[in-house]
C-alpha cells in the first residue's frame, strides 16, 4: 500500500469510528515524517481522530511509531522526570540533583519554554558559560562521571514535532490520545528505564481539572510501561506558582538556596523531596526520603548541582551572582485580609510579559526578568504590604496590574490547598 492510500484509508476508517491497525499507523507516521502524507491529509485525519478518539492499542502504535521516527538514545539504568508544565516548576532543577546525589543516575532531554510554561533549558542557560547542547557521546560520558547530566533534546522524535505542529495550526492539542503519544514518545526515545511524571491540575497548567490530569496520568504511566519503561505519576496543583520565583534566573536562585539547605517555600520543599523520594524509590533505592535528606543535610546536592553546572561549561561561582534584573518593582496589597490564592495564570502571563517567556519559538528571551511572590494562600497580609517583586523593564506596569488580578484576598481565613494531589 502506497503512503497516500494508507492516510486516505486511515481517514475513512477514523471519521466513521472505526479502529486503525497498527501497520496503518505507522505507514502514516512514516510518510508524513518523510513528506509522502501532505499536510492536508494528516490535518484532516487528525481532526477525525479528535472528534473519534483512539482506542488504547491505536495510541501505544502512534506512541512507538513517533518514538522511532529519528535517533533513539539509550540511557540504561538512569531515571528521569518528566513535568506537563506549570509556572514557576524548577522541580527538575532541585530534585534531580538530589537523586544524582543519592546514586541513582539522571539522563534528562529536556526543552525549551513556550508561553507562561517556563524550559529548564532557559533556566539553565541563564547560568553564565552554561550550554545545553551536548552530543550523545559526551551526554553518556557525563552521566557516567558525575551521575547527571541535562541537555536539550533537539530532533528527538520528529515525526511527533511535525505533527504537534500541526495539532497546533488545526486545534486538536486537546485530545488525550495525541497528548500521551506525544509526551511518551519523546520520553521512549530518550531511553532511560525508569520515569516519573508530574501531571500539574490547575489554573495555571495546561490541564486544569483532577479528572483531567487523573487520566491522562494513567495513559502516560500504562503506555511507558508497554514500552519497556518503569514508571510512576504524581497528580500536582497548579493553581498558584510553584515556589516564590518565576522566570529564569530567579527561578536557578531559588532553587540553589533550597540545595544548599536554606529555608524554602513549603510548596517547593515538598514537592522538590517527593519527587526525588518517588524517583530513587523507582530505582529501587531502600528508605528514599532519609536518602533525600541526608543528601540536602549534607550539602551532597549541592555539590552535585554545581558539579553538574561545571561539567556543562557554567560556572558555579556565578551561581551567586545571576543575571537576575536590577530594575525591581514593589506590588502592593490593595487591602488587608487573608490571601486565598495568588492565581498562576497571570503571575506566569506577568512574568511573560517582562520578557521571561517566549510567545513564539525563536523568540529572545530576559533571563533576568520575572516575578517573585511573596505571599502565598493563607497568608494574612495588611493594605500596602509587598506582595510581590517585578523585575524587568518590559511592560512592567501591565505586569504589575497582572499580577494584582491574581492577588484574590477575602477576610475569612483561607486554607492552603494540598501541593500533590494524588499518587499513581
Amino acid at each position: 500500500m502506497s503512503f497516500e492510500s494508507a492516510v486516505l484509508d486511515a481517514i475513512e476508517t477514523k471519521k466513521r469510528g472505526g479502529t486503525l491497525p497498527e501497520s496503518v499507523i505507522r505507514q502514516v507516521v512514516e510518510g508524513y515524517a518523510g513528506g509522502s502524507v501532505h499536510d492536508y491529509q494528516m490535518s484532516a485525519l487528525l481532526m477525525a481522530i479528535f472528534i473519534q478518539g483512539m482506542e488504547y492499542e491505536e495510541t501505544l502504535a502512534l506512541t512507538g511509531a513517533m518514538a522511532e521516527s529519528g535517533a533513539r538514545y539509550s540511557f540504561p539504568g538512569c531515571v528521569d522526570k518528566h513535568s506537563t508544565g506549570g509556572v514557576g516548576d524548577k522541580i527538575s532543577l532541585t530534585s534531580l540533583p538530589i537523586v544524582a546525589a543519592c546514586g541513582a543516575p539522571v539522563a534528562k532531554l529536556s526543552g525549551r519554554g513556550l508561553g507562561t510554561t517556563g524550559g529548564t533549558i532557559d533556566k539553565l542557560e541563564s547560568i553564565p558559560g552554561f550550554s545545553s547542547a551536548l552530543p550523545e557521546t559526551r551526554m553518556r560520558k557525563q552521566v557516567e562521571e558525575i551521575g547527571l547530566a541535562i541537555a536539550e533534546a533537539g530532533d528527538l522524535a520528529p515525526a511527533d514535532k511535525a505533527i504537534y505542529a500541526l495539532r497546533d495550526a488545526t486545534g486538536t492539542v486537546d485530545s488525550l490520545s495525541l497528548i500521551g503519544s506525544s509526551i511518551v514518545s519523546k520520553k521512549v526515545a530518550t531511553g532511560a528505564d525508569h520515569l516519573l511524571y508530574d501531571v500539574k491540575s490547575g489554573s495555571g497548567a495546561f490541564v486544569k481539572t483532577p479528572e483531567e490530569a487523573r487520566a491522562l496520568a494513567g495513559l502516560l504511566v500504562r503506555l511507558s510501561r508497554s514500552l519497556g519503561i518503569e514508571a510512576s505519576a504524581l497528580i500536582t496543583s497548579m493553581d498558584e506558582p510553584l515556589g516564590k520565583a518565576v522566570g529564569n534566573a530567579l527561578e536557578v536562585r531559588e532553587s540553589v538556596r533550597l540545595l544548599s539547605g536554606d529555608p524554602s517555600s513549603s510548596d517547593l520543599s515538598e514537592m522538590s523531596r517527593s519527587v526525588a523520594a518517588r524517583l530513587l524509590a523507582l530505582k529501587g533505592v531502600p528508605t528514599p526520603e532519609d536518602a533525600v535528606e541526608r543528601a540536602i543535610s549534607t550539602g551532597a546536592a549541592y555539590d552535585k548541582f554545581t558539579s553538574f553546572v561545571a561539567a556543562q561549561g557554567g560556572d558555579p561561582d556565578a551561581l551567586y551572582s545571576l543575571p537576575i534584573s536590577k530594575q525591581v518593582h514593589e506590588v502592593l496589597s490593595p487591602r488587608a485580609g487573608r490571601v486565598v490564592c495568588f492565581g498562576a495564570l497571570n503571575v506566569g502571563r506577568a512574568a511573560l510579559l517582562l520578557g521571561a517567556g517566549r510567545t513564539r519559538k525563536g523568540d529572545e528571551i530576559d533571563p533576568g526578568a520575572g516575578v517573585e511572590v511573596l505571599v502565598k494562600a493563607g497568608d494574612e497580609v495588611e493594605e500596602s504590604q509587598p506582595v510581590a517583586r517585578i523585575y524587568g523593564e518590559r511592560n512592567v506596569k501591565r505586569a504589575e496590574e497582572l499580577a494584582l488580578e491574581a492577588l484574590e484576598i477575602s477576610d475569612t481565613a483561607a486554607g492552603r490547598a494540598p501541593v500533590i494531589l494524588e499518587s499513581l
